[in-house]
C-alpha cells in the first residue's frame, strides 16, 4: 500500500556534490531511495546547518516545499524537500509545521541525532519509525570524554529520552547495537506487559550503493582530482583517510603508526581528505593535524580538507590503502563504519581497527586487514609490508565482482538492508504503551518556545557583548587578587 511518508534527515546530500559527505547525509539518502523504489510518497524535511554555505538544497528556500528527483536503481523518482536549519531557532517548529502542511501517513526518521529528536517533537498522532544509527549515549561518552566537559550527556540523554518515549518502531545499525536499545527502552517505561511479543527494534545496516553511478555518475577516469593533490610516483605508497576526524577515533596510535612506518619507508604517503566536524568535534583533527605538520616526516603529510564529492572517485583511485583507527570504547563497538564500506565500493582495500559487526563481517576477507587496537608498531609493520608489495608490482586492489567482496556487497545493498522498513510500510501502526500524544503536545511546544527564545537571547550581539564584558572582568579580578 502506497503511504504519505514524512522523512526527516539531513544533508546535503550526495547527489548536491557537497564538500563534507557526512553519514547522516549517507543514512538519510539510504532511507529516502528504498521507499522512492517501493513507490512511496515522499516529503523530505532535510536539515542543513547554515555553516554549510552553499551546499544542498538545491535552490530551496528554507521551509519551502519543492519538488525534487532522484536518480534510483530503476530511474529518476520524484519527492518534495524542503530544507530546515538544524543550527538556527524553531528548527522543531518548523517541522512540525510541515508536517501539518502534508498530513502524513507516517513519519520517518534517518540517522543522528537530531532527526529522532526532531521526529519525535513534530510527529502527531501518526505511526513514527525512528532510527538510531549507533548509540547515543555511546557518542555522548567519546563527545564529553573529547571535550572534558558532562555537558553533551545531559543533551544527548534528554533528546534520545523523547525519541524512545515516542516511536512506535526503532531501527538500529548493528546486531550488537539493538540490545542497548532494547535496555534503554526499558529504562524509558516502554517494556510493559502489554508490549511482550512486540517487536520494537529492527536492524537495518548501512549501505552506500550506487553512490558513485545513481547520485554523481563521476567514473574515476573522468573525475578530476583537487587541485593542491600531490605530486606522486607511480611507485609511491598512499595511504588514505576520508572523512571527518570524529570523537572515537585514536589519532595519537594512527599517527604513531605512520610515523613508524615513513621511518623505515621512504614511499609511503597518507592523504586527507575530511577534516574537523564543525559543531561536533574539532580537536580530533586539529590534534592529528598538528602532530603530522610537526614530525620530521611532515612533507608526506597532504591534508586536503573537504573536498567536492565530484573530487572523491580521483582521489580514491589514487590511494593503495584506507586507514582507519578507533578507540576501544562503546561506540566503536556498538557502531558501524560506513566509510569502510565507501572505500571497499571504491575497491580500495581498508586496514581497520575490528570493534563492530561490519568489521567482524570483513575480517576473514581479503579486502579488509585487522589491526589490534592501540598498537602503532602493528600499524607500521602492516605499511611496510604493503608497501613493498606495491612497489613490486603485486596487485594490492581487487575488482568488485571477485568474491568474498560480492558477497558482501549484496548483504549490504540497499534493497537488502532497509527490507525491515518497507515491510513495516506495508501496514504501520502505533505501538502498545507509547507515551500518550496529548501528554507530550502541551509539554514539547512549551518546551520549544522556551528553548526557541533561549536559542535568540544566546545569540544575539547583546548576549555575546555582555559574555565578553564578563570574561574581561573575571580575568581582571583573578590579577587583583
Amino acid at each position: 500500500m502506497k503511504q504519505r511518508v514524512f522523512l526527516i534527515g539531513s544533508g546535503p546530500l550526495p547527489v548536491d556534490n557537497p564538500r563534507e559527505m557526512s553519514f547522516p547525509a549517507l543514512r538519510t539518502r539510504q532511507f529516502l531511495l528504498t521507499m522512492l523504489e517501493a513507490g512511496h510518497e515522499v516529503t523530505l524535511g532535510c536539515l542543513i546547518p547554515r555553516t554549510a554555505g552553499g551546499q544542498g538544497g538545491s535552490g530551496s528556500t528554507e521551509g519551502t516545499l519543492s519538488e525534487m528527483q532522484l536518480q534510483t536503481s530503476t530511474g529518476k523518482a520524484s519527492y518534495r524537500y524542503a530544507v530546515v536549519r538544524p543550527d538556527e531557532p524553531g528548527r522543531f517548529l518548523m517541522l512540525r509545521d510541515l508536517r501539518g502542511a502534508i498530513c502524513p501517513d507516517v513519519t520517518v526518521t534517518a540517522g543522528p541525532f537530531l532527526p529522532m529528536a526532531a521526529g519525535a517533537r513534530a510527529a502527531g498522532d501518526e505511526p513514527l519509525w525512528i532510527d538510531v544509527p549507533g548509540d547515543p549515549m555511546s557518542e555522548a561518552q567519546a563527545r564529553a570524554f573529547r571535550a572534558r566537559l558532562p555537558d553533551p550527556i545531559h543533551r544527548y540523554r534528554e533528546m534520545f529520552g523523547w525519541a524512545l518515549a515516542r516511536g512506535d518502531r526503532f531501527s538500529v545499525i548493528s546486531k550488537a547495537q539493538r540490545g542497548p536499545l532494547v535496555g534503554a527502552m526499558g529504562l524509558a517505561g516502554r517494556l510493559t506487559g502489554e508490549t511482550v511479543g512486540h517487536e520494537f527494534v529492527k536492524v537495518i545496516p548501512g549501505s552506500v550503493e550506487g553512490l558513485i553511478d545513481w547520485d554523481l555518475g563521476t567514473a574515476e577516469n573522468n573525475s578530476p582530482l583537487p587541485l593542491d593533490f600531490p605530486d606522486l610516483g607511480a611507485r609511491d605508497f598512499v595511504v588514505l583517510f576520508c572523512g571527518g576526524y570524529n570523537t572515537w577515533l585514536d589519532g595519537d596510535t594512527m599517527l604513531d603508526g605512520l610515523l613508524r612506518a615513513m621511518d623505515q619507508h621512504p614511499g609511503i604517503h597518507y592523504v586527507s581528505t575530511g577534516g574537523a566536524l564543525r559543531g561536533h568535534d574539532e580537536s580530533s583533527y586539529r590534534r592529528f593535524r598538528n602532530g603530522a605538520l610537526s614530525s620530521d616526516h611532515n612533507r608526506r603529510f597532504h591534508f586536503l580538507g573537504w573536498i567536492p564529492g565530484n573530487n572523491v572517485p580521483a582521489v580514491f583511485a589514487r590511494a593503495q590503502l584506507s586507514l582507519f583507527v578507533d578507540l576501544p570504547c562503546y561506540e566503536a563497538e556498538f557502531g558501524a563504519r560506513t566509510r569502510v564500506l565507501e572505500s571497499l565500493e571504491r575497491r580500495v582495500p581498508v586496514a581497520a581497527t575490528n570493534f563492530c559487526d561490519l568489521t567482524s563481517e570483513l575480517v576473514d576477507t581479503e579486502l579488509f586487514h585487522e589491526l589490534p587496537s592501540r598498537n602503532p608498531e602493528a600499524i607500521a609493520t602492516l605499511l611496510v609490508e604493503l608497501a613493498n608489495r606495491h612497489q613490486q608490482g603485486i596487485p594490492l586492489r581487487l575488482g568488485q565482482g571477485s568474491v568474498p567482496w560480492q558477497d558482501v556487497r549484496k548483504r549490504h545493498s540497499i534493497a537488502t538492508t532497509t527490507e525491515p522498513l518497507i515491510q513495516w510500510l506495508r501496514a504501520p501502526k502505533r505501538s502498545p504503551g507509547g507515551v500518550p500524544i496529548d501528554f507530550l503536545e502541551d509539554y514539547w511546544q512549551e518546551l520549544a518556545r522556551l528553548q526557541d527564545r533561549l536559542e535568540e537571547v544566546w545569540k544575539s550581539p547583546t548576549w555575546r557583548y555582555l559574555g565578553r564584558i564578563h570574561r574581561v572582568m573575571s580575568k581582571s579580578r583573578k590579577n587583583n587578587d
